[in-house]
Order: structure tokens, then sequence, then C-alpha cells
């Protein structure tokens, strides 16, 4: 096998263990952007909760493009091809900087992170390889799955659409984001606390949209756990109806009188 072969191999087996989780990642971290938007607003565990996630992001993506560099053998050509990943790592970099900290200018580079989820988007389901109907089924059995990730990103995204919206950083009706995640919880189960709650128009729609996700996301969960317990339920009567074939296959034959 010649290097380029061992090049791809190595590519190809870091770029399968590391792109769901990146895609996590960049998708999750996305809400986030927005409230860099009302940063100056937000008390002091807020504004360390987006420290937290800028840190963790630039680590991430740091990290994968250093070990893809050092995989390839053609380093090359993959800047060429990875520049959306180190353009991710700089601007994430960038935001740590005291004195550029402060340009607007640096939130529409790290919205570049939005070319990396194509990117991984597209690596994802190349390596995936499947037909329509191969595709289909494995969305049926990962339904539970991607319902969950639907419900979490929702969950994220109504809580930073709802501080966007509503009066929520320090000395405001509401104190903090974090609030504002007991709020989204609240909703996305249809529970409902009534401690927290929408005035705005605009706050008042983003917690109709949350309530409909959770409804459905909650339900398609439900399905799946139903399935799973009808199914066990069915192999465990198969197997003791089998039982009794298998004993009669294998009893000795009566001795003749």
């Amino acid at each position: 096998m010649d290097d380029t072969s061992d090049d791809n191999t190595a590519i190809s087996t870091w770029r399968r263990w590391t792109d769901t989780p990146l895609l996590i990642i960049a998708i999750g971290s996305l809400p986030f952007l927005l409230l860099e938007i009302e940063r100056s607003q937000l008390v002091r565990t807020d504004r360390v909760l987006l420290d937290v996630i800028n840190v963790l992001v630039l680590v991430c993506f740091a990290l994968d493009y250093a070990i893809g560099f050092a995989l390839t053998t053609s380093r090359r050509q993959y800047v060429r091809h990875e520049w959306a990943s180190l353009l991710i790592v700089l601007a994430q970099a960038l935001v740590f900087v005291p004195a550029l900290a402060g340009f607007g200018v640096l939130r529409a580079f790290r919205g570049a992170r939005l070319l990396q989820i194509i990117a991984v988007t597209v690596r994802v389901l190349a390596i995936g390889g499947a037909a329509r109907a191969k595709g289909r089924e494995k969305l049926r059995r990962e339904a539970g799955n991607l319902a969950l990730g639907v419900a979490a990103l929702t969950w994220i995204s109504s809580a930073v659409a709802f501080t966007l919206a509503e009066e929520v950083g320090d000395g405001q009706r509401i104190p903090s984001f974090f609030d504002a995640l007991w709020w989204s919880s609240a909703t996305i189960t249809t529970v409902g606390y009534g401690d927290i709650f929408p005035v705005t128009t605009a706050g008042r729609l983003v917690g109709i949209v949350t309530m409909f996700v959770g409804i459905s996301a909650f339900a398609v969960v439900t399905a799946k756990i139903a399935e799973w317990l009808v199914t066990a339920r069915s192999d465990e009567a198969d197997r003791t109806a089998e039982s009794p074939e298998r004993s009669e296959s294998v009893s000795p034959p009566a001795a003749d009188g």
C-alpha cells in the first residue's frame, strides 16, 4: 500500500470518529453566537458560560485541524481543502484577544462555522453512502435520537431567543440567561411552571414554537420506547415458543418394549 492510500485511510478513520461530534458541537454552539450581541447586558455567570463555550469550540476545532494536518502527507492540499476549519480556529482565537474582542467583524468571521457545518454534513453523508431505502431505514432506527437532538437544539435556541426578545440581564425583569434556560425547559416539556413568562409578541411566538417542538419530539421518543417494549416482548415470546420445539427435536427415541 502506498503513502497516498495510507494517508487517505488515516484521514478517513479520523473523520469517521470525529465528524459527528464536531457536527454536534458546531450546531449546538451556534445559538450562543447570538448571545454575544447582548453580552454587555448579561450577568457575570452568563459571560463565563459564553467564554467556556468559546474555549470548547476553539479547542475542539483546533485539535481536529492539527491532528488532520499531522495525519496527512499532502499538507499543502490539506490547507487548501480545510480552509474553513482554519478560519474557524483563527476567528475563535481572536475573540480572546482583548484588543480585538470589541470588533463586531469577529462575529461575522465566527459565522464561518456554518461552512464547517455544511462541510461536515457532506462528509457524514458521504461516509454513510447508503441508498435511499437504506437511508430511510436508518432514519427510522435513529428517529428517537434525532428527536432528542432537535429537542436539545430547540431548548438552547429558544432560551437564546427568549433572552433577546425579553428583558433578560443584570437589573432586568429576568436576571440571567440561566433563568431563560429554566423557562425553556418548562416550556419545551409543556410543564409551564409559570414563574417566568414572556410578555412581548416575539417572546410568545418563541414559546409557541418551543411547545410544538417539545410535544412532537417527546411524542416520537415515547413511540420509540413503546416500539422497543413491544419488540422485546415479541422476541421473548418467540424464544419461549421455540424452546419446546427444540426440546422435542433433541429428545431420545422411546426404547422398544
